[in-house]
């Protein structure tokens, strides 16, 4: 990868995390650990794990979409940071299982989408697809549950 395309692509990741972070302080950490969750669901530094590992993903997916000049794969690599920066608002900002289940099903529009448009270059097509099973298999029935359980939205006193 050009050097050029990894600078741009680590600003693109860095700006997103940087702002989707902003929506997750003390206060939502602690409504997300009052929340009822599923039994299954993983420990929170599993869920930091992840996180740290789709940012890589994602950045990697981006760098190569700018070195090919793939314009359609990179808008959707942005668009899926924006989509996921979203979420973050969506659950942890407005404090809401429901609204955070509505945000995901919205996000994997881009998803997908970056999934099929990076379909011809077997590189990301590799990196992003682990990650795009993640979400199918276990966000969504994850957030799903997470909100039968918790079906009133915004807590009070958050």
């Amino acid at each position: 990868m050009k050097r050029r395309s990894m600078v741009r692509a680590g600003a693109w990741t860095g700006i997103a995390a940087v702002a989707g972070n902003a929506f997750i302080g003390r206060a939502a950490m602690s409504w997300f650990r009052g929340l009822t969750a599923p039994r299954w669901q993983m420990p929170l530094p599993a869920f930091l794990v992840v996180g740290a590992v789709y940012y890589g993903i994602i950045g990697y997916v981006l760098a190569r979409s700018i070195d090919r000049r793939d314009a359609r794969s990179t808008a959707w690599s942005v668009a899926v940071l924006v989509g996921n920066e979203a979420w973050n608002g969506a659950f942890f900002g407005r404090r809401s299982a429901p609204a955070g289940f509505t945000s995901l099903c919205v996000f994997l529009v881009p998803l997908v989408a970056l999934q099929r448009s990076v379909w011809e270059d077997p590189r990301s097509r590799h990196a992003l697809a682990p990650y795009t099973l993640y979400v199918l298999l276990y966000d969504v029935p994850w957030m799903y549950r997470l909100w039968r359980l918790n079906p009133t939205g915004v807590t009070a006193g958050s």
